[in-house]
């Protein structure tokens, strides 16, 4: 019932607000199709990250090549007030499908509505970055253990005083980690950036959750697919016979996050933390109200931040979108540049406490930290090559894990 009256709150202020129209965001990717006033056109874009990973094993060096992502991204213009998106992913076989798929209905520039598969609001590095113009190989343990992705809702967003403050107040399935929604439950998320002087940002996020949503599988894993959490008291069968470990959907999420771009270089620090409470509850859509079916989900308190800065060494301007070389490497175009050269460095730290495990007396943490050194070579404004080493080392006596990970990036 409260996620039907804030659905309807959604649309009305939006109906409300249709007086003026709001401008189109600039185009990207190549125009493919065109009505014949040019209200309307549909553009596509492409991107294609390939990897090789290597990590150290007592038996030497152990290495594979990755298509990390492999994309067509689809973007139109269906009239002055309305676009939409949609993003496939054909590189990997346990990703969906699409990534994004919305439609956007632009109001004024301060309300505009934007409905279907979308980011969650929440976080710098999740909302406001594009994968394609990471400064890292991979995200920092904050998005791997403690923000949300992608979700299937609708939100309100837009900017304020001159572009100098943007919100987002969305409501959402809180399924992004499952196959489907399946409860009644749903997450309210929200965020609010500030822009106190040119290149800086602060910004404050929150999520809450609506009722009661199915459990999920507590995150564990690095970005690059390393599980961690493999102490015996994390590997638990259910009397339903599922295995693994569940645990309740966030009930609150709180994060922040500052960035600054001041000529060749950039400043990002991002905080975050999540609780889900210990209860008794069902794992699917088919055990609900099977009282022989009820488990004990256990509890779950993460919190996780990271620090990051880059330099570009051939003085080009740091932007939200990367760097654009002054004399770039295009043998297509008859440039032989040196193309942009940036150093990267990230410090992160990660905490994960369980509480109420099934046959453990008190809580139990996991703890561990990552640093990461990155070169990045912009050879075009479409060619990135990218070099980094990573170290996480873990609380508890367990030996640090290592990664070394190249990438070539292409895109337009």
């Amino acid at each position: 019932m409260r996620a039907f009256v804030l659905m309807s709150v959604f649309v009305s202020i939006f109906l409300l607000a249709t007086q003026a129209r709001a401008e189109a965001p600039p185009p990207t990717g190549a125009t493919v199709l065109q009505s014949r006033d040019g209200r309307s056109a549909l553009r596509v874009g492409m991107g294609l990250q390939t990897d090789l990973r290597l990590t150290p094993t007592d038996d030497g060096l152990a290495s594979t090549f990755y298509v990390r992502r492999a994309r067509i991204n689809l973007s139109g213009t269906l009239a002055p007030f309305a676009d939409v998106r949609l993003i496939t992913d054909v590189g990997l076989r346990d990703t969906p499908l699409y990534q994004d798929a919305w439609l956007e209905l632009r109001a004024t520039p301060w309300l505009r509505l934007r409905a279907g598969r979308l980011k969650v609001p929440f976080g710098y590095e999740w909302l406001e970055t594009s994968s394609t113009f990471l400064d890292f190989v991979e995200q920092s343990l904050l998005f791997s253990l403690v923000l949300p992705r992608y979700d299937q809702g609708m939100a309100l967003h837009g900017e304020l005083a001159g572009n100098r403050v943007e919100y987002w107040l969305g409501l959402f399935n809180e399924a992004s980690s499952k196959a489907r929604d399946e409860d009644r439950g749903k997450m309210l998320a929200g965020r609010i950036a500030v822009v106190p002087a040119e290149g800086v940002s602060v910004a404050v996020s929150a999520t809450r959750a609506l009722g009661d949503n199915l459990p999920e599988e507590a995150r564990g894993k690095l970005p690059t697919g390393f599980s961690f959490l493999t102490a015996p008291q994390y590997k638990l069968t259910y009397a339903t016979g599922a295995t693994g470990l569940f645990v309740v959907p966030p009930e609150w999420r709180l994060g922040a996050d500052f960035v600054s771009f001041q000529g060749p270089t950039s400043l990002k620090v991002e905080y975050a933390r999540f609780f889900s409470p210990s209860r008794e509850g069902w794992l699917t859509a088919a055990d609900l109200g099977k009282e022989d079916r009820r488990v004990h989900l256990a509890g779950l308190r993460s919190q996780a931040f990271y620090v990051s800065s880059t330099w570009v060494l051939t003085g080009e301007k740091k932007q939200e979108r990367g760097v654009d070389p002054e004399r770039p490497f295009d043998p297509g175009a008859d440039k032989y540049g040196a193309g942009a050269w940036e150093l990267g460095l990230r410090y992160g730290f990660a905490r994960l406490r369980f509480e109420g495990l099934p046959g453990h007396d008190g809580p139990s943490e996991e703890r561990l930290q990552e640093v990461t050194a990155g070169l990045n070579w912009y050879l075009n404004t479409n060619t990135r090559w990218m070099f980094n080493a990573s170290r996480y080392v873990f609380a508890g006596g367990r030996a640090p894990y290592d990664e070394f990970l190249m990438r070539i990036q292409w895109f337009f």
